[in-house]
């Protein structure tokens, strides 16, 4: 099962002054699904965008030179391919496609696209940790060599010159352009690629009225040579160009695309998820057996360099232990998606190495605010009943095995905006627990409605969901509140979780992909009709809402501020209950280190990885 994020539809706030909110959703958490589309109504008009402020432009950013590998560097290499087990592999590549929020597929993405601009990144304990709090002239350039901002609003990327794809073509601004004209085409199984740029006030809800050239590029995203593109918002906001480092705007081979297009499918929808998702990265899709295995090559061509592994082997191999054991026995290099119980043992094996490291997964108890008693007036006080109830340190120590960490708020705290909420620090505290639910007319709970007391939860990740479930549901009988527990599959989990009809739901690591606490709230938290992507619990407040939209067209400290109304607004009506911060762990042959994090997705990105040798001082990974 995965637990990645969702992407849906935004659409314009009540107030008609404010500008379209961009449609949150990842970051589709572990769902195989996509949001659905909204209802075919008019969009709100879209304001027009205020009137960019002349400003002198800003000197080019280039990074300096990045050195050239040498022949020597190689002979460090002692072996050049790995081999990978997951509990699942993509089962199809589409940006936009029905898949699209599937981990395995973000890996293959990753491997081969390549963003304009990446986060910076420390390597850390064998980890390289991007870092998401830089301004926007301090990322790292990718397939952007320079970048400037020439107003609030308008950015000017000059593309780098001589970039092959896998198939031999140069990467130009026509791939660019044609990328975004796709993502406003929104033509897919999900709109994902519209959804981050309209995160960043590139797009707006235009796309889902009647009128077709709603649907068409304009001055958005515009061509000024073959080596530089203009991006020009339609108001200014603190998403970009963090969004073009995600997944869904790393731009495609567009020669390929093309002349794998249909008349039927103009934007080549189903040879990207059946066949290739082909663009400017380091690996090739070499060999895709659907549900067992997937073999990438290095691209002969990559602009940075040949990597240390030129060929990654990914199998799927359902059951942890299984991939726990092969791993120990020597059989292949990495295994991922390993429960908590069976990272420890292989980490018994003196030749493993578990890499472990705090990004963004989570663990969360949801409640639906259509189900009573969670609906009731008084729902509040017993949500906060619960919050005060839950054994939070058991659940760290005993469950994750101390591997985790209390979450205090309903951000991460790694994402740009995020505040800090103590207010339950001192929980769990049973004798509060039980005054909040008398005051809300139930003490001991007597005559509370059962309706919404049926607890969900991912029966693929049982060995770590089911003890923690149990424990949560003892927690709460000693106050009076008695739920049931449903384990289901994961397709059901994330089939109700777009359809917002589970009562109770443990959110397992959900991860927004935008490091921000506006995309953040937008996936989860904002009002499905008004564009939120994964309200699974259909939470509704206005001031939510207008604190979100207000967010979008504000900067700097005003939009923080915003924020931070935000965050106390749903820490006090708790949509859900934030209960702890869970690692990205991953198993390793010793001696293999330099493993780049990805981006806020936590994906595997083969090329940074390296085997022996020195730390990696460089964007190579090799000295």
């Amino acid at each position: 099962m995965f637990l990645g994020v969702a992407f849906g539809v935004a659409a314009c706030g009540d107030d008609d002054s404010a500008a379209p909110a961009p449609p949150p959703a990842e970051e589709p958490a572990p769902a195989d699904t996509d949001p659905p589309l909204p209802a075919a109504e008019e969009p709100a008009a879209e304001p027009d965008p205020p009137p960019a402020v002349e400003e002198p432009a800003a000197e080019p950013i280039a990074p300096p030179a990045e050195p050239e590998p040498t022949e020597d560097a190689f002979e460090l290499v002692s072996q050049r391919q790995l081999v990978v087990l997951q509990d699942d592999i993509a089962p199809a590549l589409d940006i936009d496609g029905p898949s699209s929020t599937h981990d395995g597929v973000h890996d293959i993405l990753e491997s081969t696209m390549e963003p304009l601009v990446e986060y910076p990144a420390t390597l850390e304990g064998g980890i390289l940790l991007p870092n998401y709090k830089v301004e926007w002239d301090e990322f790292e350039s990718r397939l952007a060599e320079s970048w400037e901002r020439t107003s609030d609003t308008t950015w000017i990327f000059n593309l780098r010159q001589g970039v092959l794809s896998c198939a031999g073509n140069e990467f130009t601004a026509d791939d660019v352009i044609w990328s975004f004209q796709r993502a406003k085409s929104i033509s897919g199984a999900s709109p994902i690629a519209w959804f981050l740029a309209s995160n960043a006030n590139l797009m707006g809800v235009e796309v889902f009225g009647e009128d077709p050239a709603g649907r068409e590029l304009g001055g958005e995203v515009t061509k000024i040579d073959e080596y530089t593109v203009q991006f020009t918002q339609f108001a200014p906001n603190d998403n970009f160009p963090d969004m073009l480092e995600i997944f869904g705007l790393q731009p495609y081979d567009s020669a390929v695309m093309q002349a794998n297009a249909t008349e039927d499918d103009p934007w080549a929808h189903i040879y990207s998820d059946t066949e290739n998702a082909p663009g400017f990265g380091p690996y090739c899709l070499t060999s895709w057996s659907k549900g067992s295995e997937i073999i990438l090559e290095s691209n002969p061509d990559y602009y940075r360099g040949e990597p240390q592994f030129t060929t990654v082997i990914i199998r799927k191999v359902p059951q942890g232990s299984n991939r726990a054991a092969s791993l120990r026995s020597g059989d292949v290099d990495h295994v991922i998606n390993l429960s908590p119980r069976d990272l420890a043992d292989v980490e018994q094996d003196p030749d493993v190495t578990v890499l472990s490291w705090f990004n963004n997964e989570n663990l969360g108890l949801g409640v639906n605010f259509q189900f009573e008693p969670w609906s009731l007036e008084t729902g509040n006080l017993i949500r906060q009943a619960v919050a005060w109830a839950i054994p939070y340190g058991e659940i760290i120590e005993q469950d994750y095995l101390g591997r985790a960490e209390r979450w205090f708020g309903l951000v991460q705290p790694s994402y740009n905006a995020y505040k800090e909420d103590r207010r339950f620090e001192s929980a769990p505290d049973l004798d509060k627990a039980r005054a909040l639910l008398a005051e809300a007319g139930f003490p001991n709970g007597e005559g509370l409605p059962t309706e919404g007391l049926v607890l969900h939860y991912v029966a693929e990740r049982s060995d770590v969901l089911e003890p923690i479930a149990n424990r949560i549901a003892t927690a709460l009988a000693e106050i009076g509140i008695s739920i049931s527990l449903a384990p289901i599959s994961g397709g059901e989990y994330n089939d109700r979780e777009f359809n917002g009809d589970m009562p109770m739901f443990l959110r397992d690591r959900i991860r927004p992909f935008g490091p921000d606490a506006a995309y953040a709230a937008s996936l989860l938290f904002v009002d499905n009709a008004k564009g939120g992507a994964l309200n699974a619990g259909r939470y509704v407040n206005e001031d939510v809402d207008n604190a979100f939209f207000a967010s979008q067209n504000t900067i700097g400290a005003e939009r923080e501020a915003t924020l931070a109304t935000l965050q106390d607004i749903i820490m006090e009506d708790l949509p859900m209950i934030p209960i702890a911060l869970v690692p990205s762990e991953i198993a390793v042959r010793k001696g293999i280190t330099c493993w780049h994090s990805g981006s806020a997705n936590t994906d595997n990105w083969w090329y940074q990885t390296v085997e022996g040798g020195p730390p990696c001082e460089n964007d190579r990974g090799i000295e």
